[in-house]
């Protein structure tokens, strides 16, 4: 009799909020409640800006390798929204001096080709889509962590007093091009895993562990560097130092950093669950740091693996259970959903006993999945390329911890995409935490009306379309180029009869459509921008070929036409034309809600 009581009293309840909804607004709406797309529960203590972030580094490299990013759902879409979508606030990017060979052709290193450029780019599309960004300076050429640390090439035989000047002007120039170029940067990290090296000074090199002969002096350069910089613009840019180790030396590094008197904000770790031992001892070492030293706290990397499987021919980190320490979780998908909650969790729970002091955690490049080996070094979409090695060679006379040969994904198993670049149920942890509703769908399918703004871009080059100098003048053609998110690049589409478009361009201020010149049906011919006249050489077809991907065909063709990177052009400003259809990359688009 209790039960149906209880029952009948939570049916009076949600009548009684029904109907109070009715008569406040008028109408009758759902009630929804937030669930859980990754099963996992919400975790306590998060503030409201508590950072829940990737590093998404290798992004540009792995696009242009033609790897494209979906939904849960299977849609197509922008891998920033899909993030967004999923509750990611904040990225991390990273960045290398010089990250390309010193002889011809200057081949890239790999890993992303991680230089300033791709971080202004990463970082601009990541601030377009509302999330805040964290750049990582690693002082180095390629990839610095507790084994290597080498110093740029073009810093080799600096002495301490030179690597000084350098690493402070390195840091000041290039915050100052993130923010002029639009980055919103809230986090700057001084240096990468550096247990006791970085920038060839210190323990690796001298013996001397403390910090003490030079390390510690070399961090407090960035860290003037980001006070400068936060005087010039009125920010609070955030000074983070990031070691690893976290469980076994992480307070003994707090310590050496309060004896060396470096003044940072943040102490960052790498925390990896199947390396570094519990969630609850994670919890408890940051906490003792948070309160000890006063120090806010971040944990900078975390993953963990969904499978055991290689989707490449390339070794993976984790390749079966001798290389992992701790089984506290299970190798699947859902395994993969309660380690990163329970990382999450650990963090909030300093704010418990240091309030506001737990800041957030970041999954390390959750969308690496495996590229076709022909790309690894081409695209630098592989861990390391063929010219990898003569950058270690050159600093130490050896080649043991980078390659002489394109390498792939080491990472393909433990990414939050599945090897296709569909998002998986672990990828929605980032809003389960908070309890938030997740979008798992672009909500663009063949069947829909493709009505709204978008960037389009090249499944060829991995650049967007823009009218050329953002021109609202008539004739101003259309070409292909690095995306900025300016107006220039953005078109709308409206469907008109017969199911053709008109697109719109964003620089006429969606006055004026794209144009195919004179009417022609040859090909070669120009695409520009002109009065809207409604006439066929202003109306497209937008068909989809597999999911997300569009070729754009042309109306006074009949359709026997589309856009085309002309040539098969990978440089900026590159001409789009009309070409006679036949279904290669560079006649194929997708396309990329924006606001």
């Amino acid at each position: 009799m209790k039960k149906v009581l209880k029952q009948w009293a939570s049916l009076l309840l949600l009548t009684v909020m029904v109907v109070a909804n009715v008569l406040a607004t008028g109408r009758i709406e759902k009630i929804q409640a937030a669930t859980s797309v990754s099963g996992v529960s919400k975790v306590s203590n998060m503030s409201s800006d508590f950072m829940r972030g990737v590093d998404v580094s290798a992004v540009a490299a792995l696009e242009k390798s033609g790897v494209s990013y979906k939904y849960l759902d299977g849609t197509s879409g922008d891998v920033f929204d899909i993030f967004a979508g999923a509750g990611v606030n904040y990225v991390r990017i990273r960045i290398w001096n010089n990250p390309y060979d010193s002889s011809s052709p200057y081949k890239g290193y790999g890993g992303g080709n991680c230089d300033l450029y791709n971080a202004k780019i990463l970082g601009k599309r990541a601030t377009d889509a509302g999330m805040k960004v964290f750049i990582d300076f690693h002082y180095s050429d390629f990839w610095a962590d507790p084994a290597k640390q080498f110093a740029p090439k073009a810093w080799k035989n600096y002495s301490l007093s030179y690597k000084k000047d350098a690493v402070y002007n390195f840091t000041y120039q290039s915050i100052k091009e993130l923010l002029d170029y639009g980055v919103d940067i809230g986090m700057v990290q001084i240096g990468n895993e550096t247990n006791s090296t970085m920038c060839g000074v210190g323990g690796l090199y001298d013996g001397v562990w403390n910090f003490s002969s030079g390390v510690a002096t070399l961090m407090q350069q960035g860290c003037y560097a980001v006070d400068d910089i936060n005087s010039l613009y009125g920010k609070s840019i955030l000074k983070v130092l990031h070691f690893t180790d976290l469980l076994a030396n992480g307070k003994w590094y707090a310590q050496c950093m309060a004896e060396q008197g470096v003044d940072y904000d943040v102490f960052a770790t790498s925390y990896y669950p199947m390396w570094h031992g519990s969630a609850s001892d994670l919890q408890d070492t940051l906490t003792y740091i948070a309160k000890t030293y006063n120090k806010k706290v971040l944990v900078a990397e975390t993953a963990y693996p969904y499978t055991y499987d290689n989707f490449d021919s390339q070794g993976n980190n984790i390749g079966d259970s001798s290389a992992m320490n701790f089984k506290d979780y299970n190798v699947s998908v859902s395994g993969q959903a309660q380690a990163l909650r329970d990382v999450f969790s650990a963090v909030a729970q300093v704010n418990k006993t240091k309030s506001g002091y737990g800041l957030g955690a970041f999954y390390w490049e959750p969308e690496w999945i495996a590229t076709n080996s022909s790309t690894w070094g081409s695209c630098g979409s592989g861990w390391a390329s063929s010219t990898s090695g003569n950058y270690e060679y050159s600093n130490s006379g050896l080649n043991s911890l980078y390659s002489s040969s394109d390498g792939g994904s080491t990472w393909d198993n433990m990414t939050l995409f599945d090897k296709n670049g569909q998002a998986m149920k672990s990828l929605y942890v980032f809003n389960d935490i908070c309890g938030k509703e997740s979008t798992t769908s672009s909500g663009i399918s063949a069947a829909d009306n493709l009505d709204g703004t978008y960037y389009i871009r090249s499944c060829f080059s991995s650049k967007y379309l823009e009218i050329a100098n953002g021109s609202s003048s008539n004739g101003a053609v259309l070409q292909q180029n690095t995306y900025t998110g300016k107006t220039q690049q953005k078109f709308k589409l409206v469907k008109g009869e017969n199911g053709y478009y008109s697109i719109y361009t964003g620089s006429s201020d969606y006055t004026k459509v794209l144009d195919v010149k004179g009417k022609s049906t040859a090909d070669g011919t120009t695409i520009l921008q002109y009065s809207d006249s409604q006439k066929t050489n202003q109306k497209f077809e937008l068909v989809e070929i597999s999911s997300g991907v569009y070729a754009i065909k042309t109306c006074v063709t009949s359709g026997t036409s589309g856009l085309d990177v002309y040539g098969w052009n990978t440089a900026d400003l590159a001409p789009v034309k009309q070409w006679n259809y036949w279904g290669g990359a560079c006649q194929l688009w997708y396309l990329e809600k924006a606001q």
